[in-house]
C-alpha cells in the first residue's frame, strides 16, 4: 500500500527486537503503582459467588435501598478470573493477573509505536511516558482487560493504516471474550467505527484507503455482532449508555468527574500528587503539538480517534487511560515528522529500510531501573494498600458490640462494608452505582452526603438502623445535628451514629492509618 506523504529516510528500529530493556522498564513502570480500588471487595466477592453457585447474579442482594433491583453485571468473567487469582496465590495473584494485563498492553503498543517507522528515540520516550502515564489507572479491576484489548486494536488498526494487509480477523473472536470481561469493549468498536469512517473519505480519492477501509469495515461489523454473545445480549450496551450518560455518576464517582476539576481539586488539596500527571500532560501536549508541527493526513485515521479519545479525558477522568493508549502510537510518527531532520517517515513506503542507530541506555542500567521500580512499587509484595484508608476501626467496633442491620454508608465504602459483614448487615450505596441503583436513590444519597437541601428527609426516608459517614463530611454534620441519633464511635476516618445509644464510650480523635486489603 503507498500513498503520498512528504518522504523521510526510514528506520527499520523496532522496540521488540532492538530496545527489550526498554520495554521492560515500561512494563514495570506501568505496574508500579499499586492500590485496591474501592471496587475490588464486590468484584472478588461476586467472582467467588459465580464460581460458587454457577450463576451470575441477576439481582442485588447486598443493599436495603435497591433490593431486588435488577443488576446488570458486564463485567462478570473478569470478577471470576481475580476471584481465580486471589484464591490460589492472594494478594500476590491479583498482582500477576495485573503484571499479565499490563505486559500485553505494553507489548501490543510497543508493536504500533514501531510500525510508525519513528526515530529510535522517540519510539522509547514515547513508550516510557505512555507507561507512566497509565500506572494510576492500571488497577486491580476489570478495565485492566479493556486497556490490553484497546492497546491490540489500536495496533492493529495502525498496522492497516500504515502498512496495510493487517491479519483482521482475530479482532472477532477477541471482541467476543471482551464483552464478557468489561463493557468497555463499546470503547473498542468505537475506536474501529471511527477509523473506518475516516478511512472511507479519504478512499474517496485513494484506491488503497478504500480497500482498507472495505476490509476494516466488514471486520467492524464482526465485531458489533460478538459483543451480543453475552448473558445480557443487547443489554451490554443500552447498560454501558445508560452508565456513561448518567449525570448523577460525577457527583459521586471521582472517575467520572471531568479531568480540568480533578487536577483543579488536586492542586487545591495534594498538589504533590499532581507530579502523578506531569506525563499525562506532556502526552496531551505532545501530541496536540506534534500533529499541529506536522499535519501529515496519512494517519487521519489514528489522530482522529486519538483526539476524540482527549476529548473523553477531558469530560472524565476515568477515560484518560484510553485516550493515552489512542494517542501513543500517532503520536510517535508526528513527533518524529516534526523534529527529526530531515523529514522522513512515509505511510505505507515500500522501500528497502535503512539500519537504525540506537543509543539506547546500556542494557544492565535498564534492568536494573526496572527491578528497583518493581520493588518500590511493591509488584512482589503480598500486601496491598486501599486507594484511601477504609473504616477499619469502626467495623471492628461493630464486630465486637454484635451490632448489624442497615447501614447508611459512605459511597466508596459500600463494598468493604459487604464484604465484612457478610450476610447480617446492608449497605445504603456501593460501588455498583448505576448498575444497580436507580437514579433517585443516588440523587437522594447525594443530597445526603453534600447536606444539600432535603438531607434530614433521606434520614427518614429509609429503615437506617446505622450512618457511617466520614467526620470531615456535610453528611456527618446532618446526622451530628439531629438529636434521634447517636454517636457510637469515632475516629480520623469515619463515624458511626446509630438509633440507639450504646453504653459505651465513643473514642475520638487518632490518625489516618494505613489499611490494606482486605
Amino acid at each position: 500500500m503507498i500513498h503520498s506523504q512528504p518522504s523521510l529516510k526510514i528506520q527499520s528500529y523496532s522496540l521488540l527486537s532492538a530496545s527489550r530493556w526498554t520495554v521492560v522498564l515500561s512494563i514495570a513502570l506501568a505496574t508500579a503503582d499499586n492500590f485496591a480500588d474501592p471496587d475490588l471487595w464486590m468484584h472478588i466477592l461476586t467472582g467467588q459467588t459465580i464460581l460458587r453457585t454457577g450463576h451470575i447474579p441477576r439481582f442485588d442482594t447486598y443493599s436495603y435501598s435497591a433490593a431486588g433491583m435488577p443488576w446488570h453485571n458486564h463485567e462478570w468473567l473478569a470478577q471470576v478470573v481475580l476471584a481465580v487469582s486471589y484464591a490460589h496465590l492472594g494478594v500476590f495473584g491479583l498482582k500477576l493477573l495485573k503484571l499479565l494485563c499490563a505486559s500485553i498492553t505494553i507489548l501490543a503498543l510497543a508493536i504500533g509505536i514501531s510500525a510508525t517507522r519513528a526515530s529510535s528515540r522517540i519510539q522509547r520516550l514515547t513508550l516510557i511516558l505512555t507507561a507512566v502515564a497509565l500506572a494510576t489507572q492500571m488497577q486491580f479491576r476489570p478495565q485492566l482487560f479493556t486497556f490490553m484489548m484497546l492497546s491490540v486494536v489500536m495496533t492493529v488498526v495502525a498496522i492497516e493504516v500504515y502498512r496495510g494487509g493487517a491479519m483482521l480477523w482475530p479482532l472477532i473472536p477477541m471482541f467476543a471474550l471482551w464483552a464478557n470481561l468489561h463493557g468497555g469493549c463499546t470503547i473498542g468498536l468505537g475506536a474501529m467505527i471511527i477509523a473506518v469512517a475516516v478511512l472511507f473519505i479519504q478512499g474517496l480519492g485513494d484506491a488503497d484507503r478504500k480497500t482498507s477501509a472495505r476490509r476494516l469495515g466488514l471486520v467492524t461489523l464482526g465485531c458489533a455482532g460478538a459483543t451480543i454473545l453475552n448473558p445480557f445480549a443487547v443489554g451490554l450496551w443500552t447498560g454501558v449508555a445508560h452508565s456513561v450518560s448518567d449525570p448523577l455518576i460525577g457527583q459521586i464517582v471521582n472517575d467520572w468527574v471531568p479531568l480540568p476539576r480533578t487536577l483543579l481539586n488536586l492542586w487545591r488539596e495534594s498538589r504533590p500528587e499532581l507530579l502523578q500527571d506531569v506525563a499525562l500532560l506532556l502526552l496531551f501536549g505532545g501530541f496536540i503539538a506534534a500533529v499541529a508541527m506536522a499535519p501529515d493526513p496519512g494517519d487521519a485515521a489514528l489522530i482522529a480517534v486519538a483526539t476524540i479519545f482527549i476529548g473523553g479525558a477531558f469530560y472524565a477522568a476515568r477515560n484518560i487511560a484510553l485516550a493515552v493508549i489512542a494517542l501513543a502510537i500517532p503520536l510517535a510518527r508526528h513527533a518524529t515528522l516534526a523534529l527529526e531532520s530531515p523529514p522522513a517517515i512515509k505511510v505505507g513506503h515500500a522501500n528497502p529500510p535503512q539500519p537504525a542507530v540506537s543509543n539506547e541506555l546500556p542494557p544492565a542500567l535498564l534492568a536494573i531501573s526496572a527491578l528497583l521500580v518493581a520493588l518500590v512499587g511493591g509488584t512482589f509484595s503480598n500486601r496491598l494498600k486501599t486507594w484511601k484508608p477504609v473504616p477499619t476501626g469502626a467495623v471492628a467496633f461493630m464486630e465486637r458490640h454484635g451490632l448489624h442491620g442497615n447501614i447508611l454508608n459512605q459511597y466508596e465504602w459500600g463494598e468493604y462494608l459487604v464484604w465484612h459483614s457478610g450476610n447480617d448487615s446492608r449497605v445504603f450505596i456501593d460501588g455498583r452505582c448505576e448498575l444497580v441503583y436507580p437514579d433517585r436513590l443516588i440523587r437522594q444519597y447525594a443530597t445526603f452526603f453534600f447536606g444539600m437541601e432535603g438531607a434530614d428527609g433521606v434520614l427518614d426516608a429509609f429503615p437506617h438502623d446505622f450512618v457511617l459517614i466520614g467526620p470531615h463530611t456535610k453528611g456527618y454534620e446532618v446526622v451530628r445535628k439531629d438529636g434521634r441519633w447517636h454517636l457510637l464511635y469515632s475516629d480520623a476516618t469515619a463515624a458511626l451514629f446509630a438509633r440507639t445509644a450504646l453504653p459505651v464510650e465513643a473514642p475520638t480523635g487518632g490518625k489516618l492509618a494505613d489499611s490494606y486489603f482486605p
